[in-house]
């Protein structure tokens, strides 16, 4: 959790307005999603979680309820069981999140932010934050899985770079962590193809 305090602490320094709302893309036991509530006690920011592991679904609601986070808004992650459920959920979320944190799914979290975009979910001053962007040295057992990971990551951090939407920033902290922001006049265009 000290990990994801450090980010939360640079994301409200980072952000160009207080936050109001946060929205997590990958719950699992919900340390960050707490790390979100502490770091934005000040303005009282609602976080919402979704997640596609159901197994975690009722230690994390339980783990909210012990740690008494229950004083604004701390939704219970919503199990989606497939991206396709994921993107759908994206579709029918209202409002503008002033930092948004993608820690799961991989493989489709370009799909995510073009959904993210699209639907002008991330705030016009807004920052988006991506968990574990690098592939890390591990143990010879491990290597045939981190390749391939690796592979999965190179292409989703490549699919960030060139998106023409965005500013993006790789940070070389704990496993890599990605930075987005609106380029300069993309937050206002509305019905763009871009």
């Amino acid at each position: 959790m000290r990990n994801h305090a450090a980010l939360v602490a640079a994301g409200e320094h980072g952000l160009k307005a207080p936050c109001d709302q946060v929205l997590e893309i990958g719950t699992f036991t919900g340390f960050s999603a707490v790390a979100w509530y502490e770091g934005t006690r000040a303005t009282g920011a609602e976080t919402f979680t979704l997640d596609i592991q159901s197994e975690v679904l009722k230690t994390t609601s339980d783990f909210f309820m012990e740690l008494g986070v229950d004083d604004r808004k701390v939704q219970p992650p919503k199990r989606q069981s497939d991206p396709v459920r994921t993107s759908s959920a994206l579709n029918t979320i209202k409002g503008k999140f002033d930092l948004i944190f993608f820690d799961e799914d991989k493989e489709n979290q370009k799909l995510y932010l073009d959904l993210i975009l699209e639907q002008r979910l991330l705030s016009p001053k807004g920052v988006i934050f991506v968990d574990n962007g690098f592939n890390p040295f591990l143990e010879q057992r491990w290597r045939p899985f981190r390749k391939t990971a690796g592979e999965t990551l190179r292409k989703v951090n490549q699919d960030f770079l060139d998106d023409p939407r965005v500013d993006t920033l790789m940070l070389p902290l704990f496993d890599g962590v990605t930075q987005m922001r609106w380029k300069e006049g993309f937050a206002a265009k509305r019905g763009s193809s871009f």
